[in-house]
């Protein structure tokens, strides 16, 4: 059974096409939040267990209309990454947690290691809804990329994540990665530059 046979059957309701999708992403969208909730310094199961049934329960309500929005323009698995990213920072917002996020890489052209604009204003934050703020000003900017683009981008610089977590949870290698990252930030400095952003 491929990808979309899947899908359709789990629109369909087959309780068996859901236990095979659960074994083919569950680790993915766990993964996924137990790695965001880390960069908060949440380490509690609990928490982790409860915002991946929200998730499950995400893709089933409105017979599951967000499995039904899926376009094949992009990768399934990156597809369900930002739902599950989604998810998990809307339960931060509800938790009003302060975030502990480290932005020590520069956006670009700045010397290695020093802290572009963007990081120190998150690392300056004074609160979850703060952080929160600044990352939706910049997911407003990113919306001039791809889906993917966009995530990669979200992910290395407001998550902190490595090319090498973020590879593994988009299944690309770490090569492959930091290509996509690097034609996604001159993308962004083009768009920037003609003053469509």
């Amino acid at each position: 059974m491929d990808e979309r046979e899947l899908i359709e059957r789990c629109i369909a309701g087959d309780n068996e096409s859901w236990r095979k999708f659960l074994e083919s992403y569950g680790s993915l969208i766990y993964g996924t939040v137990t790695t965001l909730l880390g960069r908060f310094s949440l380490h509690e199961p609990a928490l982790a267990e409860d915002i991946f049934a929200s998730i499950i329960e995400k893709l089933l309500v409105d017979r599951c209309a967000a499995l039904r929005g899926f376009k094949s323009d992009s990768k399934f698995t990156t597809y369900l990454v930002s739902i599950a990213r989604n998810r998990t920072y809307d339960y931060l917002r509800t938790l009003k947690r302060r975030p502990t996020i480290s932005i020590s890489t520069p956006l670009a052209g700045s010397d290695q290691g020093s802290e572009d604009e963007l990081g120190k204003l998150i690392a300056a934050a004074l609160d979850l809804d703060h952080e929160l703020e600044v990352r939706l000003t910049l997911e407003q900017a990113l919306k001039g990329l791809s889906a993917p683009e966009s995530l990669i981008l979200q992910l290395y610089y407001i998550e902190g994540m490595k090319d090498r977590e973020i590879g593994e949870l988009l299944s690309l290698s770490v090569d492959a990665l930091s290509a996509r990252k690097s034609r996604a930030l001159k993308k962004l400095k083009d768009l920037v530059d003609k003053g469509r952003l």
